[in-house]
């Protein structure tokens, strides 16, 4: 019975070691520790590519980045020039070699071209080349060419006539996210047309657009006028807003109501209580002595 435990045990550890190897002989060998992708990047801006590794004694014979399928950079410490660049099609970035090193790569003037999966991939020297990759994500924003416009505003306006506005943010990849606001508030939903984004057949860049149509109440009114912004946004790169006045045709309207809810409240407006005071001044005169 002894000899039959320790067989079972014999074939217990050995299916261990078996199972424990490959691992072990990784962590003690090559292998990536980090890769940072810079992301949301602007078009012609730029940012690092990271990519670090540990080589557990192991010599390092070369390391690479790639866009997609292409190499566009590569590190060989055994040659000299170390570092290599190779051409892209379409040119999605530029690759500054005096500010790069190893794994440590600094682009430049990307276009949406360079939008996609960066992979990192360093190999170890021979015999046996072993070989670790990572990849990362990068998303391109091409920025609209200027703040939001909001179209579609009149001279004035009578109260309770219903305002009609658009806004717009032309000529972005992806195309901007829009919000409107009266008077610093969030639009009510049921006041928000949301329209299909218009594509540029020629460069494919989209111009995003909401519409906005409310009633012109006197609740809405600040000094004779309602005030109507737009922001425009794209992930946590770009914000921009644009503001209009609405103003209506009779702005001391808006005096009288406010006038009126003060009463309301309790409080008299200052032409009345003068008003009451005259007539009483007028009244005890009349009253016979």
């Amino acid at each position: 019975m002894c000899t039959t435990v320790s067989n079972w045990s014999w074939r217990v550890i050995l299916i261990l070691v078996l199972l424990v190897l490959p691992f072990t002989d990784v962590a003690l060998g090559l292998h990536i520790t980090k890769v940072v992708v810079p992301t949301p990047v602007a078009v012609g801006d730029g940012g690092w590519l990271e990519c670090e590794f540990v080589d557990q004694g192991q010599s390092i014979y070369s390391l690479k980045w790639y866009l997609g399928l292409d190499e566009f950079y590569r590190w060989t410490p055994a040659e000299n020039p170390p570092i290599k660049t190779f051409h892209v099609k379409g040119d999605p970035l530029t690759v500054d070699r005096s500010s790069s090193h190893k794994g440590r790569v600094w682009i430049k003037d990307v276009t949406l071209g360079a939008a996609g999966v960066f992979r990192c991939e360093v190999s170890a020297e021979g015999p046996d080349f072993h070989t670790e990759s990572e990849i990362g994500t990068m998303t391109v924003v091409d920025l609209p060419d200027e703040e939001p416009r909001i179209t579609g505003t009149q001279d004035s306006y009578q109260m309770h006539e219903d305002v009609i506005l658009n806004c717009s943010s032309p000529r972005a990849q992806p195309p901007a996210s829009l919000s409107f606001y009266v008077n610093d508030e969030p639009a009510d939903p049921l006041w928000l047309t949301p329209y299909h984004p218009k594509e540029d057949p020629e460069t494919g860049l989209e111009t995003a657009v909401l519409g906005l149509r409310f009633p012109l109440r006197p609740r809405l009114l600040r000094r004779g006028a309602a005030i109507v912004k737009c922001t425009a946004a794209i992930l946590n790169i770009y914000w921009d807003s644009t503001e209009v006045f609405i103003p209506t045709d009779a702005p001391f309207h808006a005096s009288i109501m406010e006038g009126q809810t003060a009463i309301g409240r309790g409080y008299p407006a200052a032409g009345s209580s003068l008003l009451t005071v005259l007539v009483l001044a007028i009244l005890l005169l009349l009253l016979p002595h």
